[in-house]
């Protein structure tokens, strides 16, 4: 049988599109994509903002949620690494960085794609 490279290991490990459900609260988004040694997650979600006065502190607990949810994503993919291979998984933050593109903005009720995208070297 041929052996699978970690790369293989992990795209199996991250697959959410093909007999496997995503978001078990189907709100939230993560993709994943290669580039050499580095694996960037891709998180996406649809916001609501009550009102404009409070758009900072919803905008720093979406911050927040997308952190929390990527941080369980890396720890979720070490752990069933290390169950398929029998070795560790090294990961190393890069960069990650977020953004707010504003759906509808005419209505008091403002609608917006959250969106972090945190690359990781693969060790």
């Amino acid at each position: 049988m041929q052996s699978l490279t970690k790369h293989d290991v992990l795209s199996t490990l991250l697959n959410t599109t093909f007999g496997q459900g995503g978001s078990t609260s189907g709100t939230v988004s993560i993709t994943h994509s290669f580039s050499g040694a580095t694996l960037t997650l891709k998180y996406k979600t649809v916001v609501h903002f009550a009102e404009e006065r409070s758009l900072q502190l919803q905008v720093d607990r979406a911050s927040r949620e997308s952190i929390d949810h990527l941080n369980s994503c890396v720890a979720d993919l070490k752990k069933k690494y290390k169950e398929v291979t029998g070795e560790s998984l090294k990961l190393s933050d890069v960069k990650s960085t977020d953004s707010m593109e504003l759906v509808s903005g005419l209505s008091p009720r403002k609608v917006a794609y959250y969106r972090r995208m945190h690359v990781l070297e693969i060790g």
